[in-house]
């Protein structure tokens, strides 16, 4: 079996397809907007999960899904493009030469509506559990389950695909299991003098006004600046990015020299600086980057305000970054945490280059920050 769900795929690697022993390939929650016709080498296949994609009729090699005789499950559901007529399609070339063959697609009007109903990063309470583990795809909040807790779900019956199924049997358990550790994490102090020059020029700011750059997440103000040379020559966005990052120079200048002094080799490397104001828990998962994030925050807030993230299944760390950057890999759940007053917070994330693997969602600070410091567990949902 292999799972290859929430990773941004536009289309399935095609090594993939010299795996003809294959009995399962979940490729749910990416980009596909169709499946190749190799997928007729897997003829051992036996179950297809592609829900939550962006696949249409036109771009399903039919006649290949239906040579493949042992397939007994076919999911399609959330991909907006198939409904009722899509499935009627798929049943009659397919069903004819596989009667065992369960094809399952989202055409009911409930379940379209409480997909509607699913809460953004923006709407969730990033104080409970739930929303906590709400950015994590079904087929990870099953792997928790049996990794965990060892409970494992009857895929037979469908219920390992049922979100909330799924989601209430993993809140069980870790009801049975008590609160979740929490780990305290200290940042890299920046010279106070510098944060004084950052704060002046973000209450200077002339904020865009729009709330489009990350509709999702909460926040008073939000903003995106490319770093130079990280887009597309002479490409029309990158000509708007680079008109919007001489708007803002002063800023993203004294936001890179902070950098640098902190992770020179990181200065180089990080492809966008993400500017907040009064940032509001929002759980997620930043699914774009490629690596690690610093993110430094500033302001007259008390009472929390520190990067959350999850270490394990288990283990949450705080980081405080008030005054000081914190490294943490995005691609694991996080969330800021309550706090009362004004917060500004810089965010320098990596989204093209050579991809780093996920192994710790926090890293060593500097000895003279936290002396025997010890990592978390390497973990990836």
């Amino acid at each position: 079996r292999i799972d290859l769900s929430r990773n941004t795929f536009k289309c399935i690697p095609p090594q993939i397809f010299t795996y003809t022993a294959l009995t399962l390939l979940d490729v749910s929650r990416n980009r596909l907007q169709g499946l190749p016709p190799e997928i007729k080498l897997l003829v051992n296949l036996e179950k297809l999960i592609a829900l939550s994609n962006h696949l249409r009729l036109r771009q399903l090699p039919v006649n290949e899904l239906a040579s493949l005789h042992k397939l007994k499950l076919l999911d399609l559901r959330y991909n907006r493009k198939l409904k009722q007529s899509a499935l009627d399609s798929l049943n009659e070339v397919i069903l004819p030469n596989n009667s065992q063959l369960e094809i399952r697609c989202t055409i009911s009007s409930q379940e379209e509506g409480n997909a509607a109903k699913k809460l953004s990063a923006c709407d969730r309470d990033a104080t409970l559990l739930q929303s906590q583990l709400e950015p994590l795809s079904t087929p990870q909040l099953v792997k928790r389950l049996e990794r965990s807790f060892g409970v494992s779900l009857d895929k037979e019956t469908g219920k390992a695909y049922n979100r909330d199924f799924v989601m209430t049997t993993l809140l069980e358990c870790y009801g049975k299991y008590g609160q979740r550790e929490i780990r305290k994490e200290k940042g890299i102090p920046v010279p106070e003098h510098r944060l004084d020059e950052l704060l002046q020029e973000l209450n200077a700011v002339n904020w865009p006004h729009t709330t489009r750059e990350r509709p999702k997440i909460r926040a008073e103000h939000y903003m995106i600046l490319q770093k130079p040379g990280s887009g597309v020559e002479e490409s029309a966005r990158t000509k708007k990015e680079t008109a919007k990052l001489i708007k803002y120079k002063k800023l993203f200048d004294i936001a890179y020299h902070l950098i640098a002094e902190v992770d020179p080799v990181f200065a180089e490397r990080f492809t966008a600086l993400a500017i907040t104001h009064n940032f509001v828990g929002s759980p997620h998962i930043d699914t774009l980057n490629v690596g690690p994030f610093y993110g430094l925050s500033l302001g007259e807030f008390s009472g929390g305000g520190r990067i959350a993230v999850e270490c394990s299944p288990l283990l949450v760390a705080e980081i405080d970054t008030k005054g000081s950057f914190g490294k943490v890999d995005g691609r694991f759940p996080h969330w800021v945490t309550p706090y009362e007053g004004e917060r500004f917070s810089l965010i320098y994330y990596v989204t093209s280059g050579s991809v780093e693997p996920q192994t710790t969602a926090i890293f060593a600070p500097p000895p003279d920050v936290a002396r025997n410091w010890i990592p978390p567990p390497t973990f990836v949902p």
